[in-house]
């Protein structure tokens, strides 16, 4: 997800002090998150000086952070306007476009600009951030490519590159890519961990002793002790030493967890709310539309992309892999909102058949073939109300697997965005909670085939009658190459983008057993919630 704060983007020379003075002042007030304020200011000051870019470009992303899409995008175009032949405003229009669910028209503006940054190394990588936000894998790897010759002692410029390689399956390219940049820059820590999840380790061929020496060397660097603690846990693991990669394991999520304000307070709040929000029958206010989206979802880490790749192997079903579209075309539709708590409130009214329109534009924008498209955002299990509202014939297919498989398969990830729940077993314990009766609450609201629940232990174990389960659901006819998942050549940019280019294993089944002890508490937090930990 693009994150705004970071797209600040000065067009032009500021030639007079008022003008800085009143850019200084509309920035401090989008921080301090007095929206209409920024906006107040930004409109009063572009009334003096129209062709102001800099203060246009403040302005949508005030717009953008108020939720008001349709006026972020119409300033974005303004200053485009104005300065056409500036990467800055080129950037800008183009993070709109994605935001608005603009997707066709975004990938259209980046292809345009590509054909005019060919020497531009840092402009190609910024390019490849663009491209990844409108899920195009293979011009990402393009981008990247480019930008890695032009400069190729860039050790970043390499690193995505190879995380690229991992989306698109090739791993002995990424592979490479990482041993470069470790070897050129000791100290870049998150390159370690890529390497680690790339393959299965074994006793001769693993980066043990290295990562151990290297976590004492940097051991006073918390980068150091987040990222090779999880590089080892997940190397000890491969080998059967569960003892020492829970150590590191443990180590390095409480690191991680230190750094941050989160309060899991906040999110199991959140889910409460909208159980209670959707406790009511809404189905007569349900859209007219008869598109049929396929949405895949459940926790990170509990098979979604593993049915994805099935599925998405039917001649008739594309992907679109994990994107915003959802979130975004719900904030666009319900507009100007005071926080979360708002929005939720909000979401009830909203108009749905608007909110079809804006997410089918969107996802259409893509270019993904397929009569059916598959939308795999975890999250989306938090929108799934609102997602049968908007999409009544859609088919919704949750991913669920045992309680501390589940919670000990995102403990052990080290997510690069989102998920700050994963690095604390308590905040893991209370999040889980939550979601399981959000989940039943969901259950209760559309009994009778409102969407269908696959069990991962079910699906490794019945692989091809579960296949067969999933088919009937999304009323396709069955085909046999979905069972040859594991040989299709699309990307996967997920954390499980090296599982899934394999034959079903079983492997990841009772995983849990292996860490009892260490687990103890929090099978005893769930248990007393009711959940069966059995």
């Amino acid at each position: 997800m693009i994150e705004p704060s970071k797209f600040i983007y000065m067009a032009q020379p500021l030639p007079h002090s008022n003008k800085a003075t009143a850019l200084q002042q509309v920035k401090q007030l989008i921080l301090d998150r007095q929206l209409p304020a920024a906006i107040a200011l930004a409109r009063e000051s572009l009334k003096k000086n129209p062709t102001f870019v800099g203060m246009c470009i403040l302005l949508s992303q005030a717009y953008q952070q108020n939720s008001e899409f349709d006026k972020m995008l119409a300033s974005a175009r303004r200053v485009h306007k104005l300065q056409s032949q500036h990467f800055s405003t080129n950037v800008r229009l183009i993070e709109c476009l994605i935001y608005s669910g603009e997707i066709r028209e975004a990938i259209q503006s980046l292809d345009h600009l590509h054909q005019h940054l060919l020497n531009n190394p840092e402009k190609l990588a910024k390019l490849s951030e663009l491209y990844l936000h409108c899920a195009q894998f293979y011009k990402v790897d393009i981008t990247l490519e480019e930008a890695v010759k032009l400069a190729p002692t860039e050790p970043q410029y390499r690193y995505n590159l190879a995380a690229a390689k991992v989306a698109l399956g090739d791993f002995a390219a990424a592979g490479e890519l990482l041993q470069g940049v470790i070897q050129q820059h000791p100290q870049d820590f998150d390159a370690y961990y890529s390497r680690s999840t790339l393959q299965q380790q074994t006793p001769g061929n693993n980066h043990i002793k290295e990562l151990e020496n290297n976590l004492r060397r940097w051991r006073s660097k918390p980068a150091a002790t987040i990222t090779l603690g999880y590089a080892l846990a997940k190397e000890l693991e491969d080998l059967g030493e569960y003892q020492r990669a829970f150590k590191y394991l443990e180590m390095a999520a409480a690191a991680r967890r230190k750094q941050m304000r989160y309060k899991v307070e906040n999110d199991t709040q959140t889910l409460g709310q909208i159980a209670k929000t959707f406790s009511t029958d809404l189905s007569s206010r349900a859209s007219k539309s008869v598109e049929r989206p396929v949405f895949i979802l459940g926790l990170p880490r509990s098979g979604t992309t593993l049915l994805e790749r099935m599925l998405s192997s039917h001649s008739e079903v594309g992907s679109l892999g994990e994107v915003n579209s959802f979130a975004f075309s719900l904030m666009h539709c319900i507009g100007t909102n005071s926080g979360k708590t708002d929005l939720i409130k909000r979401s009830t009214t909203a108009d749905f058949n608007r909110l079809a329109e804006i997410y089918s534009h969107a996802t259409k924008g893509y270019g993904v073939d397929g009569k059916r498209l598959i939308d795999k955002t975890p999250l989306n299990f938090l929108y799934l109300g609102l997602i049968k509202l908007a999409f009544p014939h859609a088919s919704i297919i949750h991913l669920k697997r045992h309680p501390l498989d589940s919670c000990f398969a995102i403990y052990k990830t080290l997510f690069r965005m989102g998920y700050p729940f994963s690095y604390s077993l308590d905040d893991l314990g209370q999040y889980y909670i939550a979601y399981h009766r959000l989940m039943e609450h969901w259950r209760n609201t559309f009994p009778g085939g409102g969407f269908l629940d696959i069990e991962y232990a079910t699906l490794v174990n019945q692989p091809e009658e579960q296949a067969r389960r999933l088919v009937d659901f999304c009323e396709l006819r069955w085909e046999a190459k979905i069972m040859d998942f594991h040989a299709q050549p699309s990307p996967s940019a997920t954390a499980s983008a090296a599982q899934v280019r394999q034959p079903v294993y079983t492997s990841s089944v009772g995983r849990w057993k292996q860490y009892t002890q260490q687990l103890q508490p929090l099978r005893q937090q769930l248990t007393v919630a009711g959940i069966d930990c059995a």
